[in-house]
């Protein structure tokens, strides 16, 4: 029976596909059943050979697809694709998978074996989604936390980083001189993004406490896998620039606290990215090109969104605990949103150009 550690030593010596959907498949066993691949950007594919499977989770009917693939001189292969989320520890959790498949006997009774196997796929795909969503909503915070610290003055550098709450459970991602910034990422094509309570798309009210907000600028980031050898943005390189725009501007005191807080981000989804250790490490290699930069004026009436105001006459409903989606338009008028990193950060700053 192949263990994990051999299963992973296998994965590990699979090397990317070409573009396209060849694909160069590392069978594990000599039957043939259980087999691995990668895509041109290094993707894991686990591979199901035989007839078509009936996953029972909606999560793993999503990321198969049964399919007749061809081969030179040799008969199509008939196979199950599993396709992993393209972040997160894929290699350990394919092998994890795989291992598990083989050690319950799929080479003899796949149906059976991947009956059983099922919920573990499910938990693993779920687990590296949830760790996805975290790694790009640290690049999505990094980027406007680099953005903001290039736009202001050498003495602000330093407080702004200090101002950057995105990295804990927080009710605000930055604010900055009155003004709360909430940052989403998205990889999808437009400004659509899961919002968490009201709060998150309105600008605070004063309480006793706290001063409240005179404005909310969502920030909206769109982001993309950049092709290989395309110059793009990526975990390492944004701390990077940040780490030397804090020592620049002699506040270089603030580059522990600032690295501690980043590792610290995300740490819940079992990411946890740490400079010194990890800069070289997958998934956070991951590069990836922006697409858009948005800063929507949450206070505009023309933003047609949910408010506190539509909530709050329901008195049996807790509307920080509600959960929806936004789908803001590209433009909403002359001045909203404000679009490119530069744009916004001098938003942010309340820099006037």
């Amino acid at each position: 029976m192949t263990n994990y550690e051999a299963v992973l030593d296998q994965i590990n010596a699979i090397p990317a596909g070409s573009p396209g959907e060849d694909r160069t498949i590392t069978w594990l066993t000599v039957a043939n059943v259980v087999g691995l691949a990668r895509d041109s950007r290094g993707h894991l594919e686990l591979f199901l050979a035989g007839g078509e499977l009936n996953a029972r989770s909606a999560t793993v009917k999503s990321a198969m697809h049964h399919h007749s693939w061809h081969r030179d001189t040799l008969v199509p292969l008939s196979a199950n694709r599993i396709r992993l989320p393209a972040l997160g520890h894929f290699d350990q959790v394919g092998a994890f998978i795989a291992a598990e498949l083989l050690r319950e006997k799929a080479d003899a009774n796949l149906e059976r074996a991947f009956s059983v196997t099922e919920p573990l796929i499910e938990l693993a795909i779920k687990r590296l989604e949830i760790s996805e969503s975290a790694i790009i909503g640290l690049v999505g915070e990094l980027l406007v936390l680099d953005a903001v610290c290039r736009r202001a003055d050498d003495p602000q550098v330093g407080p702004v980083i200090k101002a950057w709450d995105g990295w804990r459970r927080s009710a605000r991602d930055l604010t900055w001189q009155g003004t709360g910034v909430e940052i989403k990422t998205t990889t999808r094509a437009t400004s659509s993004h899961a919002i968490h309570g009201v709060h998150q798309i309105e600008p605070a009210s004063a309480a006793d406490d706290a001063p409240g907000e005179a404005r909310l600028l969502l920030v909206s980031i769109g982001l993309r896998q950049s092709d290989p050898d395309v110059p793009a943005l990526s975990i390492p390189s944004l701390v990077e620039s940040i780490v030397n725009r804090l020592i620049a501007t002699g506040a270089s005191g603030l580059v522990d606290e600032f690295l501690m807080r980043v590792a610290v981000y995300g740490s819940e989804s079992g990411i946890g990215y740490e400079h010194a250790t990890m800069a070289d490490m997958a998934p956070f290699t991951t590069t990836f090109t922006v697409t858009f930069v948005r800063g929507y004026d949450m206070a505009d009436p023309a933003v047609e969104v949910l408010r506190h105001d539509d909530v709050i006459t329901h008195q049996h409903v807790d509307a920080q605990s509600l959960t929806f989606r936004i789908e803001l338009p590209a433009i909403i008028s002359l001045d909203n949103p404000v679009s490119g990193a530069r744009r916004v950060a001098d938003a942010i700053l309340g820099v006037h150009t």
